[in-house]
């Protein structure tokens, strides 16, 4: 279990907290607290949580980086038993992904590492170009799963959509 702290520089666009404690869920931490200021147009937004991080540090700052409202990623820590950690063993995330859900970052995020298990690190640069094609995480799951050549392997791969 980790203690996670987040510092970012966003815009001060109505809805930004509630859509990064969604994505916090989709990499395994549960929000705790946040604090917000503001001034102008722009808010520093620190959120603190706790969980098991099923995505690497980069893979993190890169997702909170690609955030429209995001300006800066200014600090990502996590600590066990107060002590900074830096190197983990991720987390293959088991978690179900609902067919009609948006491609979010923590969504493209997840299918490059499940696809990731199966083709290795070319799976990064076939999810980029299918992703920008998709309308949702249905459709996302569903192309990526036609450029797998074994039946076993494309289902291993669907089995995590939720079908609505």
């Amino acid at each position: 279990m980790f203690d996670f702290s987040l510092q970012l520089l966003c815009t001060s666009k109505p809805g930004t907290l509630s859509r990064l404690v969604r994505e916090l869920r989709q990499v395994g931490l549960q929000y705790q607290a946040h604090q917000i200021k503001t001034s102008g147009a722009e808010s520093r937004i620190s959120i603190k949580a706790i969980g098991v991080l099923n995505c690497s540090l980069e893979s993190l700052e890169e997702m909170f980086g690609n955030f429209p409202e995001v300006l800066q990623v200014q600090q990502i820590r996590v600590t066990s038993d107060g002590k900074e950690v830096t190197e983990f063993k991720t987390i293959v995330s088991e978690m179900h992904v609902a067919a009609r859900e948006h491609l979010t970052p923590a969504v493209v995020l997840a299918a490059e590492k499940r696809l990731s298990d199966i083709l290795g690190p070319v799976a990064s640069v076939i999810v980029d170009a299918v992703a920008q094609e998709c309308a949702d995480a249905g459709e996302l799951y569903a192309r990526l799963a036609e450029e797998l050549n074994d039946q076993d392997e494309r289902d291993y791969f669907l089995s995590v959509v939720e079908k609505q």
